[in-house]
């Protein structure tokens, strides 16, 4: 038998051993402890306050609103009950007569459009409110008044003075006008720049009133080659004979010195003659030519060198000089350094026989200059006559 407890510690009805009652499920309690929370502060609030029946109450407000138009226990009697007068069985041909007649029913497209809502939409005020309202009423009214008084406001008044006032500016005249005076439009001298003449150009220049300077580069011309390229006679459709002689002359000179440029290219690219090819015998000498020791029946007549004049020539190279030797090196480049100066004085004192022939290298020199600058002008003129490039590529 199971004893239960009371409150005060010992064993009372209703409750079984260890707090737990027959109501009980998985090990729970009947009446678990209280969570403490701390309402003073304001995230708290939301978290753990039951507010579901506020909410149940806001949506059963907002479904009345949105199928009657209003809460229904504002609206009146007569709109939410009718009275019934008795059974329609008597009335039974006026309602086919009614129901006899065709009925037009909107489309189900078009009540999909239509608003579900009875709840009106909200007033945009900005949308009939005006920027600085209070500003033009109150000029308005300033307005009236001295329109009341007889005093135009000032725009009016500029407008009025600017009618009265004569025009100081002359009118120019019609172009269409068949008796005025015509001029030449290319001429040196404009008549339309005469009320400009003796004017200070840097007045002109600050009223801009003068004419524009005409750049540099719009007076050359950009090409030496004429804007429309003319046809010789020769080539008309029915041509004189001398004319398509002449064409023809023109023609053959042209395909003349194409063919001595291939002549001359194939003359410079053609191959060695038959004696100057080279054979086995020829390539194998040049193979071998420097590796082969030559005997003394070969060796020239005029290199005749004795061996000890050999030995006293080429030294060891580890071997150190003697103190002859050394003089003998430096008598020596004194010697080739006398001889030099006096080369050289020599020389000096024989350009002056030489100044005729000197005259003559430095006139063959310039006409040399002269001539490859001729080159360069005549090759830069016939560039010009060449089709220009607009892009990288030709």
């Amino acid at each position: 038998m199971a004893a239960a407890t009371s409150s005060s510690g010992g064993v009372g009805p209703g409750a079984d051993f260890l707090g737990f009652t027959p109501l009980s499920k998985c090990g729970k309690k009947s009446d678990p402890k209280r969570k403490r929370v701390n309402r003073n502060k304001k995230k708290n609030w939301k978290k753990h306050s039951d507010v579901r029946d506020v909410e149940e109450f806001m949506d059963d407000v907002r479904l009345q609103e949105r199928t009657v138009g209003c809460l229904v226990s504002e609206k009146s009697d007569e709109s939410l009950f009718f009275m019934d007068k008795g059974s329609t069985k008597g009335n039974k041909k006026g309602a086919k007569k009614i129901t006899s007649k065709k009925q037009t029913k909107p489309l189900r497209i078009d009540l999909i459009l239509q608003p579900d809502s009875r709840v009106p939409a909200p007033k945009d005020i900005l949308a009939h409110q005006l920027p600085n309202a209070k500003k033009l009423k109150r000029k308005r009214e300033r307005e009236e008044k001295l329109e009341e008084k007889g005093v135009l406001p000032r725009t009016d008044r500029l407008l009025l003075e600017q009618q009265d006032k004569p025009s100081t500016r002359q009118k120019d005249e019609v172009n269409n006008n068949p008796s005025r005076g015509f001029y030449d439009l290319w001429a040196d001298k404009n008549p339309l720049d005469a009320p400009l003449e003796g004017k200070d150009q840097w007045y002109l220049e600050q009223t801009k009133k003068g004419r524009v300077k005409r750049p540099e580069r719009l007076n050359k011309k950009p090409s030496v080659l004429p804007a429309v390229e003319v046809a010789a006679p020769g080539a008309s459709y029915n041509p004189t004979f001398e004319s398509h002689q002449e064409l023809l002359l023109k023609a053959h000179e042209v395909e003349v010195k194409k063919r001595k440029v291939d002549q001359r290219l194939n003359r410079k690219l053609k191959g060695p003659s038959k004696d100057k090819i080279a054979t086995e015998e020829t390539r194998l000498q040049e193979l071998c030519e420097g590796l082969v020791e030559e005997s003394d029946d070969e060796r020239p007549p005029g290199d005749d060198v004795k061996p000890e004049e050999e030995k006293a020539i080429s030294l060891p190279q580890g071997e150190r000089k003697t103190e002859r030797q050394r003089k003998k090196e430096k008598e020596a480049k004194v010697l080739m350094m006398r001889q030099a100066a006096e080369r050289k004085e020599k020389l000096r004192q024989q350009g002056l026989y030489q100044l005729k022939s000197i005259q003559s290298a430095l006139k063959s020199r310039q006409a040399e200059l002269l001539r490859r600058k001729q080159l360069r002008e005549e090759r830069k003129k016939a560039q010009a006559l060449q089709p220009r490039r607009l892009g990288r590529l030709k």
